[in-house]
């Protein structure tokens, strides 16, 4: 019987590696995660990171995302993207697997997020939409193992804005009874779990607080032909253009109550093209990256002092937690904060939500549901994800 047949009891009865696939809104990489996941002490979940690695996409595949997201495109275009992406995925994984002389055989399931290219939860219109594309049963047969993907639409489906969904790992994996926790990840949109010492997962709350490494990362490469401001040393050496920090904090999403979620959509090029029409000409390249950046980490404060306890222990992850100065604005403006990178904690903070992808496919294969109804919004906690068999 293949591993992705069994029951859920029998799923959970046992020690399971599963891998990880993590492709954010940043489009910088494939992230990789290979990880087993098991129980102990009546249902509490451990895990145990076997290997981690990101793999850039190609140029070309970047670009050809980056098309589909922002220009008029064709169905063909966007199926072709959809079955090239999961022989993109499977090589990542191979490669993985390979470097680290991980055996197949011993891989139990796939978890996939899949490459966002619309992502519009519909508050006020009340029509959810959310797609994400790499073809499950495809990536399934290349890697002759079961694999769960498609997470988000069982929740929007529900009422929910899909997103987001790792918060189930936060609060299995980094609460605790004595401390408030806050689990900050700096993608390409930044986002927030807040996790208040002792707290129950129906009391959760967890969402996006606005631009991450995108506006930053769409700047550089226009400015500077950069795919990113490494640590952050562009913004360190400028300064804020008020017009500018003043126009980006009208911004109506950044004060809306959780919970909410968004994306390229509200923070990509057509804003990225409208900041450098009406501020590149009269000002230096790097003070419009100086208060992008600005920006990206104000937005984290403002949100965790409407929203969370600003005494917080802050535990980042995603590509933005390599940014020393974002970091540093958020320090300054948390002063009484303790600001860690998850891989102080043994989570490395480049592959955490590939990691997290490979929790929620353990958990969707032992029937426990993924998603947090006061994060996303959904009527009721469910079972997420498309499961694909051999």
């Amino acid at each position: 019987m293949s591993k992705g047949c069994l029951s859920a009891e029998e799923w959970l009865a046992e020690k399971r590696v599963l891998a990880g696939i993590m492709t954010g809104t940043s489009l910088d990489a494939i992230d990789v995660a290979v990880v087993e996941f098991f129980q102990e002490n009546e249902n509490q979940h451990r895990f145990k990171i076997i290997a981690s690695d990101s793999y850039p996409y190609e140029f070309s595949v970047k670009q050809d995302i980056l098309d589909l997201i922002h220009k008029e495109t064709t169905i063909r275009k966007v199926t072709q993207m959809h079955y090239k992406l999961a022989r993109v995925y499977a090589q990542s994984v191979k490669k993985l697997m390979q470097d680290n002389n991980i055996d197949f055989d011993s891989l139990d399931a796939i978890g996939i997020h899949g490459q966002t290219v619309w992502h519009e939860p519909g508050v006020e219109t009340d029509t959810r939409m959310t797609f994400q594309i790499g073809a499950i049963s495809s990536l399934a047969q290349l890697l002759n193992t079961t694999v769960v993907g498609n997470f988000r639409e069982a929740d929007t489906a529900l009422g929910g804005q899909g997103a987001p969904l790792i918060p189930i790992f936060d609060y299995e994996f980094l609460g605790t009874e004595t401390d408030d926790i806050i689990a900050l990840n700096i993608g390409g949109i930044s986002n927030i779990t807040l996790l208040p010492a002792g707290s129950s997962m129906d009391n959760i709350k967890a969402f996006d607080v606005g631009p991450g490494n995108v506006l930053i990362d769409a700047a550089m490469r226009v400015l500077y032909n950069k795919a990113f401001d490494d640590n952050g040393d562009v913004a360190a050496k400028g300064e804020i253009i008020p017009g500018l920090l003043e126009f980006l904090q009208q911004n109506e999403f950044i004060y809306a109550e959780p919970p909410k979620s968004t994306g390229r959509e509200m923070f990509g090029l057509p804003l990225i093209h409208k900041i450098l029409n009406d501020f590149a000409q009269q000002n230096l390249a790097r003070d419009i990256i100086h208060t992008l950046s600005y920006f990206t980490a104000w937005c984290i404060v403002h949100n965790i002092k409407l929203f969370g306890n600003p005494k917080s222990d802050i535990i980042v992850s995603g590509g933005g937690s390599h940014n020393k100065f974002i970091l540093s604005v958020i320090q300054n403006e948390l002063p009484d904060s303790r600001i860690r990178i998850s891989d102080e904690i043994g989570i490395p903070a480049d592959t955490k939500e590939a990691i997290s992808f490979a929790y929620l496919a353990y958990r969707t294969l032992g029937g426990l549901p993924g998603n947090i109804p006061s994060v996303t919004g959904a009527s009721h906690p469910t079972i997420l994800g498309l499961v694909a068999r051999i």
